[in-house]
């Protein structure tokens, strides 16, 4: 190898450099003048040492650049999360590996509570002595209070004792935390009185009931008070009065929408001469959702909100979970002792309540936008990425996993991690000494219809069953859902008594008794709404309906399923005119029967017995019967009227002061020996240990619900031994 004067070699080492740089460094100390003898001295350097380069170890290889991939469509989107993560992957991740740690563990939601040990003394003002556990969840609660959740779930079992608890809670937090909005059913509002005047010294809460007609109209008021009582409807009712307008359908392509979004929808977008732009495009997407004032409940924010009942919101598309939803405040609490129904998705919506970080949010899978509420329009207005690019934590990880596999387990163990801190349960069970409660007797008793009850309901099941082979024949059956529901609450109100059937005002001509029928139940309806095409239904019928199958059509008309929220059919100043000298409602089947040819039935002379038993067992005992048909109960309270029964009736088209006239009659009078209710009327709320039988005249739907209903004599400040008999 030869190297051309004035060059390096073509791979120099360190060693190499250094030893060129000293012997520049040497021919520079010599001296020499002249150019020649400088190139002389290196040329003889550089021969010099030819011999030891090849003895030198070669450096590694510099090497050559990578070749840049070409970036496809979204790909800049990808690198740049490998870069950093967001933080939804983080709060993932995180609970991906507390999963593995505890995936052994037992995944039984019973047993949530981390043991509490820790109780505080409820303060002067409350003068109602606690059981140790309710002081175990003063202590709890106030630590949630400071935590990060700032607030949780009480999920006691029905019976225990919620409301004084949270009565505790207010009063022993009241000068750091202030005023409490306090969210009940409107049964419960007389309820929440009572408890809040015998718990506390007089005069040491103020009180305020904010519902009827009479209402404040000023919200600072509000900050006077320590509590705030007002019901599910109230809040619902301001919400979608001034948020939600009632929606119209398009007469070309049947689509529902607000009245404005209507006019621009069939301006530019649909019907014959509908021209599309850009900028009308934005336009239709924003006139829908323009807001009016807020409603006074919603232009608060509160100090604490109490939910109780809380299970009212489990459906979170409903307009309560929504009306709710869009209340503010600091604290917030839920108290339920069915918090858990159907599935584990009604969870969302007390989880959504209480705002928990991750678990309530939406999350947007390009940055780290979060937002509580999905939106419905083409981009999302928090971020600029479109709202498709969203998912909810909660359907990700808990709602959509289904299975008992791995997935479904480890959906599972993660659902058990938000609860555990956020929510507490006990039992009657599991509290059994400190209760003291006396014993629970059920049972079931077996009556045969008679021979003519028999036949009419054989002749009732076959017509039913062809009705329903036509719609399997004609392969509509999956759209009849509603269809098939009325065949079967017709069979079953055959079973109560065949009255219900011959007098339901579906089978009559009278116009006038079928406007304020439920279209789902055919009974009178409770806490009506209406739809779009005029057709009335009970409140919770048409929530549980539409909420099982989503967009769906009127059961009365088969129109697309819409609720005129403006329109009411019927209210409280109707209700209490709804008196006949009869005694009963002017919607009571009793206005129909000829009372002269009046028939019993098999359930109506079992009942008669029992409570002749009861009587006999003890001379001071009381009884509260639950049945789904009002009309039922009407059947009921004429017949043990006539028989020397004396009855007090609830039922849910009552106004408040009527309801609490019924509940006080009970309680107080000692005549009043039965109490006759529905189960949406009553079964929830009330504290009527007075009572120590229960009879369910017919099943319910949801056994929730029936275990609820039942719990309303086995609580508290019960001493007799009670018998449910089903």
């Amino acid at each position: 190898m030869k190297i051309q004067p004035g060059k390096k070699a073509i791979h120099p080492s360190n060693e190499v450099d250094n030893v060129e740089e000293d012997g520049d460094d040497e021919s520079s100390s010599d001296g020499g003048d002249s150019v020649g003898s400088e190139f002389q001295a290196e040329e003889k350097k550089e021969e010099e040492l030819l011999p030891l380069i090849q003895f030198l170890p070669l450096p590694n290889p510099v090497p050559a650049p990578a070749p840049v991939p070409l970036m496809r469509k979204g790909t800049k989107r990808k690198a740049s999360r490998e870069k950093t993560k967001l933080l939804w992957e983080i709060w993932e991740k995180e609970d991906q590996e507390w999963v593995d740690e505890h995936k052994t563990e037992d995944g039984d939601l019973d047993q949530l509570n981390n043991v509490i040990t820790e109780t505080v003394e409820p303060p002067p003002d409350l003068i109602m002595p606690l059981f140790r556990y309710q002081k175990e969840f003063l202590a709890w609660a106030t630590k949630q209070e400071q935590s990060a959740a700032a607030g949780g779930i009480l999920a006691d079992e029905m019976g225990m004792g919620k409301t004084i608890q949270a009565i505790s809670l207010v009063v022993a937090r009241r000068e750091a935390v202030g005023f409490t909005l306090v969210i009940c059913p409107l049964v419960a509002v007389s309820q929440w009185l009572d408890e809040i005047e015998r718990c506390t010294s007089p005069g040491s809460a103020k009180v305020l009931v904010y519902h009827g007609a009479k209402k404040e109209k000023n919200a600072e008021e509000f900050r006077k008070y320590d509590f705030v009582l007002t019901t599910y409807s109230t809040v619902e009712n301001g919400y979608r009065g001034c948020i939600v307008s009632p929606e119209k359908r398009c007469e070309f392509c049947s689509e529902s929408f607000s009245p404005q979004k209507l006019i621009i929808h069939n301006k530019y977008f649909c019907g014959p001469l509908a021209v599309k732009t850009t900028e009308q495009t934005l336009e239709e997407d924003q006139i829908g959702s323009v807001v009016k004032e807020k409603p006074i409940l919603h232009s608060v924010r509160w100090n604490r909100i109490i939910l109780d009942e809380a299970h009212n919101i489990k459906e979170r598309s409903s307009s309560t979970a929504k009306a709710v939803f869009a209340l503010e405040a600091n604290y917030r609490w839920a108290l339920s002792g069915t918090p858990l129904q159907n599935h584990v998705g009604e969870f969302y919506s007390l989880i959504r309540f209480l705002q928990i970080l991750p678990y309530s949010y939406y999350f947007c899978r390009d940055c780290d936008c979060s937002i509580l509420d999905y939106t419905k329009n083409t981009r999302c207005h928090s971020c600029p990425h479109q709202a498709a690019r969203h998912f909810c934590w909660w359907g990700k990880n808990v709602t959509k996993v289904y299975g008992n596999q791995e997935r479904g387990k480890r959906a599972m163990i993660v659902l058990k991690k938000v609860l555990k801190d956020i929510l507490i349960r006990r039992t009657k069970l599991e509290l059994a000494a400190d209760l003291a409660l006396p014993p629970r007797i059920i049972t079931l008793r077996r009556d045969a219809l008679d021979v003519k009850e028999f036949d009419y309901y054989e002749s009732l099941y076959k017509n039913s069953q062809a009705q329903f082979n036509t719609y399997v024949q004609a392969g509509t059956w999956m759209k009849k859902g509603a269809d098939i529901f009325v065949l079967l609450i017709r069979l079953r109100q055959a079973v109560d008594h065949q009255y219900l059937v011959e007098y339901s005002p579906s089978n009559l001509n009278d116009e006038n008794k079928k406007e304020h029928e439920c279209g789902l139940c055919h009974e009178p309806a409770e806490d009506n709404v209406v739809t779009s095409c005029a057709h009335v239904f009970c409140k919770a019928c048409l929530i549980s309906f539409s909420a099982s199958l989503g967009k769906v059509s009127c059961p009365t008309c088969s129109k697309l399923l819409t609720v005129d929220w403006t329109t009411n059919a019927g209210t409280e100043q109707q209700a209490e005119s709804k008196t006949t000298l009869k005694g009963f409602r002017a919607s009571s089947i009793m206005n129909l029967i000829k009372v002269d040819d009046f028939q019993t039935s098999t359930k109506i002379e079992a009942l008669r017995e029992e409570i002749r038993l009861m009587v006999e067992r003890d001379g001071s005992a009381k009884a509260i019967v639950f049945s789904q048909f009002t009309s039922f109960l009407d059947l009921i309270h004429y017949t043990l009227g006539k028989s020397g029964v004396s009855c007090a009736q609830l039922v849910g088209d009552m106004p408040r002061a009527g309801k609490d006239v019924a509940i006080n009659k009970f309680r107080e009078d000692p005549d009043c020996r039965v109490f006759l209710m529905s189960f949406k009327a009553g079964g929830v709320a009330l504290n009527l240990t007075v009572a120590s039988h229960v009879f369910m005249m017919d099943p319910c739907w949801n056994p929730a619900v029936e275990r609820q209903a039942q719990d309303r004599i086995h609580r508290i400040g019960q001493y007799k031994p009670i018998r449910l008999t089903l």
